[in-house]
């Protein structure tokens, strides 16, 4: 069969291109792993030439004498029509860059390529640094204001340590040592985090399908395992609720995104996130889509399509994922993105898009798509666990509009909700809002009890 050059394949007719052979080798170890074949020129075509009796040693030495970290490839030679060929493979290596001439370069195609400074010193810092969990913050924890309430709620249901204090659970996990305390008992535990700003989560709502325009935002800068449910509660405050009869007593209530869905989202965020990263995680909410931004690419032997199908998990701070596990915030390793996808699936949104873009590694949800019918506005007007007669029936029967069937959905969910978050809930001007909660109380459909301030809304048929 005729070779032929490729991402993972270079051929050299003769060993007097030994260097122009080390080069890529180089670039292939800081890729997927390739070969060499020496022996063959560029169309595939055997140059025959005759392995002597030091060559192999002699180019073995010279991989070694000019490679760091050292490359040690398999060599093997072949006969091959009436000469020889050597072929030299190399692994994807564990220990990036690998440099060849004091030069990194890396395989992008037929071609070997230099590598960036930028390039070299991402790479460094993805292979070369401690876990981070396990490192030791640069402060006394006796100066650390630690969540005692947390602390004594996560220790009585997971641990049942026998404990005097905040300290000495923390070190009965081993979190602190001396006076120093983790980082991961910091990320966990911290009751206001003042000393890693990039660890807080940024969450905000926007206008439309872009960042230009904020509606909302928050900032979460207490611990991470707090950081799970008021992230959450933000989301819930931000996203709209599909109520559908399916003849049980109580609604089904199905959200514009699967909230399983996100929470295991939120969660792999804030475990498997690179906190050597100086960027924050950001939830960004959208008219119709819902992103997670979490600092990092993906390790090295995982990619975003094989995420789609395979259960692997290779946690980047184990002593988090581990405290996770341990509290019930975590179920099984190596699942949560099946799970994703399954979720998405039972609650009708589109399969998530798993991307890296700008250093981060970015899950993007499709708002799910509504389907009401004016033949089933009617579930509107019913109330949880509370049947309305069949006038409301009618009434939302004559026809409401996309809007109005949001606003009653947002009083639904909160029935002391105000006018102004009523706005940002649905993205639309007070006035608006104003307009439309006067035209449903001609309708019948809702009535204002007790006064603007302090009173609520009630959805009825009377």
């Amino acid at each position: 069969m005729q070779r032929r050059e490729s991402e993972k394949i270079e051929l050299k007719s003769s060993f007097s291109e030994w260097k122009e052979g080390i080069i890529s080798l180089c670039a292939f170890a800081n890729k997927k792993g390739g070969k060499v074949i020496i022996g063959m020129n560029d169309d595939g075509v055997a140059s025959g030439i005759q392995v002597g009796k030091n060559t192999i040693e002699d180019f073995a030495n010279k991989i070694k004498n000019h490679t760091d970290p050292i490359l040690y490839p398999s060599i093997n030679v072949k006969t091959f029509g009436l000469g020889e060929i050597v072929e030299i493979e190399v692994s994807e290596s564990d220990n990036k860059p690998v440099f060849a001439f004091d030069r990194a370069y890396v395989r992008v195609g037929k071609t070997n390529q230099k590598m960036s400074q930028t390039e070299v010193r991402e790479l460094i810092k993805r292979y070369s640094l401690s876990d981070f969990d396990k490192m030791y913050l640069e402060k006394d924890f006796r100066k650390v204001e630690f969540d005692d309430k947390l602390i004594e709620k996560v220790n009585k249901e997971y641990y049942a340590f026998k404990i005097n204090s905040s300290i000495d659970f923390l070190k009965q996990l081993g979190l602190v040592s001396k006076n120093t305390i983790s980082n991961a008992g910091y990320l966990c535990f911290v009751k206001n985090n003042i000393e890693m700003r990039n660890v807080i989560v940024k969450a905000a709502r926007f206008k439309g399908g872009s960042v230009a325009k904020f509606l909302d935002e928050k900032e979460f800068d207490g611990n991470i395992v707090r950081a799970v449910d008021e992230t959450m509660d933000f989301i819930k405050r931000h996203i709209s609720t599909e109520f559908v009869m399916t003849g049980k007593p109580k609604r089904d209530e199905i959200w514009d995104y699967p909230l399983l869905a996100l929470r295991e989202a939120v969660i792999n965020a804030l475990i498997h996130r690179d906190y050597n990263d100086p960027g924050n995680i950001q939830i960004r909410i959208f008219d119709n889509s819902l992103e997670i931004w979490s600092p990092g690419l993906l390790p090295k032997e995982i990619d975003t399509k094989s995420i789609l199908t395979e259960n692997r998990s290779i946690p980047r701070n184990k002593k988090l994922v581990e405290i996770f596990h341990t509290i019930g915030l975590v179920e099984n390793w190596g699942a949560g993105f099946q799970r994703i996808i399954e979720e998405c699936k039972k609650n009708g949104n589109e399969t998530p898009e798993f991307s890296e873009k700008a250093g981060a590694f970015v899950i993007s949800f499709k708002k799910r798509k509504q389907n009401v019918p004016e033949k089933d506005l009617e579930k509107v007007g019913e109330k949880v666990g509370e049947k309305v007669g069949e006038k409301v029936g009618e009434k939302v029967g004559e026809k409401l509009t996309e809007n109005q069937y949001k606003i009653i959905s947002s009083i639904m969910k909160d029935e002391k909700v105000s006018i102004v978050e009523i706005a940002k809930q649905i993205d639309m001007a007070e006035k608006n809002v104003e307009n439309n909660l006067r035209k449903l109380k001609e309708k019948g459909l809702l009535k204002r009890i007790g006064p603007d301030k302090g009173g609520y809304w009630k959805v009825t048929g009377k």
